[in-house]
């Protein structure tokens, strides 16, 4: 099998995965699938579970938009819409991670 071959199945996989995602009921939703949905590297999700780590530990107070502009800053983007961050926040929420800090952001 070809590199070109395998990088076309791993996308089929990612697009039959993604599209199941968004077809699932909010509490089936995993941080796994929505972090692979928008194309996490390994690297950039250490680097948003350290962030999580971090303001838990401070007890900071983060606000919708401090929380997506460190979610597109940790992508290397300029923007990320509101959704990615509340889609990223909600899979965290779903698997039970950091709540607390989660419900306060989404209030």
């Amino acid at each position: 099998m070809g590199k070109e071959e395998l990088y076309c199945q791993l996308m089929h996989m990612k697009n039959a995965i993604v599209a199941l995602h968004d077809h699932l009921a909010p509490e089936f939703r995993t941080r796994d699938l929505a972090l692979l949905k928008y194309s996490f590297t390994e690297k950039q999700i250490s680097e948003l579970d350290d962030y999580f780590m971090k303001i838990t530990m401070e007890k900071s107070k983060v606000s919708k938009e401090d929380f997506r502009k460190k979610l597109a800053e940790i992508k290397g983007l300029p923007h990320l819409t509101n959704e990615v961050s509340e889609d990223v926040l909600l899979s965290y929420k779903a698997d039970d991670l950091h709540t607390k800090f989660i419900n306060n952001i989404l209030k």
